[in-house]
């Protein structure tokens, strides 16, 4: 993490023409958010329903993340401004033991040259906090998320607009007649599909069931043990690259809650994933997986998180089926007044690709990216129903594929706006 530190720079900084960018930006979000009054609608965090307006605008310099002088052909450019709006709705309502939530965003995106891109979303979330008694209480829950894939492994269909729509349904249970040892289930539906074909992470239909127990301390700490088990579908199918209909997963994991001051908590889990393909063996794999976040308050005006952990996902491409990642991040935030605070980060990754695909050549590497990022963002709040920022960010990767060069040095630079009422 040291020798990213050393490299915190931003190569906007000192140039006219993208202080130009940065002035232009500020000036959209300030257009956008005085439309509307703010001098005489405030919002109040006990409102049973809050409307929210909020539009961020940035430029990117190298928005489809590819390699040095490369373009991305077609009427798109390297680089672009991106503004984004959004109006939403959240309505809170308790009513006894019962609790209902409901939020709904309409999302707007306008590319300024790659225009292919526009698009439109509405996404919302809705969910019950139920409670039969205080010892036998859960949630029931239903959302969608709709929004534009990554860049970061779209190599072959850059100049198309791929948007990946998530809903998920969930359902658990906690039964602990003592609040001390927990009875916990649960079960979930998720669907992903995406507008393109994308074998690598293709659309797919998942139903999990999961069942475990918890024991809570008297400081509020825990230990939790979980068991799932999960069925899913692949929606896209290719039998020449080994991508079949029918999966299963088992899954076992251990989280814990650490309360170790009134400054300081440990947040932590470890958990072990079996995937098997019902087509092709070729696709199964198994591994770890895992976290470690400390969060600590030296002070009432600093925040320091450190968090470290590991993920396994499905990548069915050529030459693997999974990719193991590991991150390193940190991210210290100080409230420098009561209206402003400022914060930056840094993020060190290594992604992995392993296991076999339908062209492994024994004699070729596993592909391995090495990731960066760091950035800085303030936030203002004139009202208090009224948050302005700014951001800055750095996003860099240098990979070890021998059949396609995949490094890429990306910079970012934007501002945004939010109105409560």
């Amino acid at each position: 993490m040291d020798c990213m530190l050393h490299r915190f720079k931003f190569p906007y900084l000192g140039y006219k023409a993208n202080k130009k960018i940065l002035l232009k930006s500020l000036l959209t979000v300030l257009c956008a958010l005085l439309q509307f009054n703010i001098t005489s609608v405030y919002a109040d965090s006990g409102d049973t329903i809050n409307f929210l307006i909020g539009t961020d605008y940035r430029h990117y310099d190298n928005l489809f993340l590819l390699p040095d002088g490369q373009s991305p052909g077609g009427d798109a450019e390297r680089s672009d401004n991106v503004l984004r709006t959004n109006f939403i709705i959240k309505v809170d309502k308790k009513y006894s033991l019962q609790e209902f939530k409901f939020d709904y965003t309409h999302l707007e995106s306008k590319y300024d040259n790659a225009d292919f891109l526009d698009f439109k979303a509405n996404n919302y979330k809705a969910a019950w906090l139920w409670a039969i008694t205080p010892n036998l209480k859960g949630n029931l829950s239903s959302e969608r998320n709709v929004d534009l894939l990554p860049f970061t492994d779209r190599d072959r269909d850059i100049n198309r607009k791929n948007i990946r729509t998530l809903d998920l349904q969930m359902f658990d249970f906690d039964f602990s007649p003592h609040n001390v040892w927990h009875l916990l289930g649960g079960y979930t539906q998720l669907e992903s599909i995406n507008s393109q074909t994308f074998l690598q992470e293709t659309s797919f239909k998942l139903q999990a069931a999961e069942v475990g127990v918890k024991y809570t301390f008297p400081s509020d700490s825990f230990v939790a043990l979980k068991l799932r088990k999960k069925d899913g579908e692949n929606q896209d199918i290719n039998l020449v690259r080994q991508v079949g209909k029918g999966f299963s997963e088992n899954e076992a994991e251990l989280s814990s809650l650490w309360k170790l001051s009134g400054k300081s908590k440990v947040a932590a889990n470890l958990g072990r994933n079996e995937h098997m393909d019902d087509t092709f063996s070729l696709r199964d794999y198994s591994g770890y997986f895992g976290s470690v976040l400390y969060t600590w308050d030296p002070s009432a005006k600093l925040n320091i998180g450190v968090s470290l952990y590991r993920s396994l996902t499905s990548f069915q491409d050529d030459f693997s089926s999974y990719t193991v990642s590991d991150v390193l991040s940190i991210k210290p935030t100080w409230a420098l007044t009561s209206k402003v605070n400022i914060g930056v980060y840094a993020l060190a990754s290594k992604r992995k690709f392993l296991g076999d695909g339908p062209l492994s050549n024994s004699g070729t590497p596993s592909r391995v990216d090495d990731g960066y990022k760091y950035g800085v963002e303030a936030n203002w709040r004139p009202r208090r129903a009224m948050r302005l920022g700014v951001s800055l960010q750095h996003d860099e990767r240098n990979s070890n594929d021998v059949v396609r060069n995949r490094d890429f040095s990306s910079n970012t630079i934007g501002v945004n706006g939010q109105l409560n009422f």
